[in-house]
């Protein structure tokens, strides 16, 4: 039941969603165009599609980040492209969606880092250093030996700082990560995962990694997918338990949402199904595939951090402050 305090709270507050994973030009893991549509009639403010991933190429990105562009611009009574935080807090008074840019990975542009500057111009604010397996940056969380960052990662990380873009260590190897928190010069993301110690599972984050990640004063988006959180429909109440685990741990200052909602997901367990090296959950024949909530239903996660005690303040940095306040400084 939504209380009526919860109710004003959402209305009068922005809601910040991390990542909304967008169908790629001539690729269809269950998020097409339409579904944008449910975050705008859900309230949320803001979230980011991908132009781009590690199996991707400069040409497609090229006519990746062109498709999107014009699939944001075509809808101006809806959307608003992200390029600062302004941007946000207009698409809120305005009762729009703003939508930012990001990467799944780095392979796409391989040795040619100077690119990123182009695609700076372009709206790419949020750079995602692997995909699952490792490639020339770094290791990957799926695979089975992570070497670290490399020297050549080092050179992309520090040139993505340069260019006031965020890096995003979702979906990279542990070692990897750590190596790229000891050497950051500005904060950084895990834009969707979810938490070890609720949930074993390869995409999610160890305690030491949330305790840098809040040293380094980054900000942890928490996904809405069922294989990470440990619930079969990928409820709430679960995520609300990974959520607490990191309040409880650093305090309400490093987490936010990432929920990466796909909502055919019957596409997304096929193109999956097809890496299991990536996906190494359809090795199991037990594994009953990706299952998640939608747009509408972040409102309950809002009324249990209530529920439970959550003073207004902290409330107001989960759903939208602390991304903003770490996108506003690097941005």
């Amino acid at each position: 039941m939504i209380s009526e305090k919860t109710q004003n709270f959402w209305n009068n507050n922005i809601i910040w969603d991390m990542l909304f994973p967008l169908d790629l030009p001539n690729q269809s893991y269950g998020c097409p165009p339409k579904y944008l549509d449910h975050y705008v009639d859900a309230g949320v403010s803001f979230t980011a599609i991908s132009f781009a991933e590690d199996a991707s190429d400069l040409d497609y990105a090229v006519k990746g980040i062109a498709s999107q562009r014009r699939l944001i611009h075509s809808k101006p009574d809806k959307f608003i492209h992200a390029l600062t935080v302004d941007d946000v807090v207009r698409a809120k008074t305005e009762g729009k969606l703003a939508v930012g840019m990001q990467t799944h990975g780095t392979a796409w542009f391989g040795k040619n880092v100077g690119v990123l500057e182009v695609f700076r111009e372009l709206g790419l604010r949020v750079v995602q250093l692997v995909f699952n397996a490792s490639n020339f940056v770094g290791g990957g969380c799926s695979d089975q030996a992570d070497g670290g960052l490399t020297s050549y990662g080092k050179q992309v990380v520090r040139e993505i700082e340069r260019l006031k873009m965020v890096v995003d260590l979702a979906h990279t190897g542990y070692r990897t990560t750590l190596d790229v928190l000891n050497m950051a010069e500005r904060p950084l993301m895990f834009s969707h995962v979810g938490i070890m110690a609720l949930h074993e599972h390869y995409r999610n984050l160890r305690d030491d990694q949330i305790l840098a990640l809040a040293a380094n004063g980054g900000v942890i988006g928490l996904s809405g997918n069922n294989a990470y959180i440990g619930d079969e429909h990928g409820a709430m109440s679960a995520i609300f338990k990974h959520l607490d685990h990191v309040v409880q741990l650093v305090g309400p200052d490093y987490v936010g949402f990432g929920f990466d909602f796909v909502f055919e997901t019957d596409l997304l367990d096929q193109w999956a199904r097809e890496m299991v090296s990536e996906w190494p959950d359809f090795a199991d024949p037990n594994w009953k595939g990706f299952r998640f909530q939608r747009p509408q239903d972040v409102i309950n996660l809002v009324q249990l951090m209530f529920d439970h005690g959550y003073p207004e303040d902290a409330v107001k940095k989960i759903v939208s402050r602390n991304f903003m306040r770490l996108c506003k400084e690097i941005w």
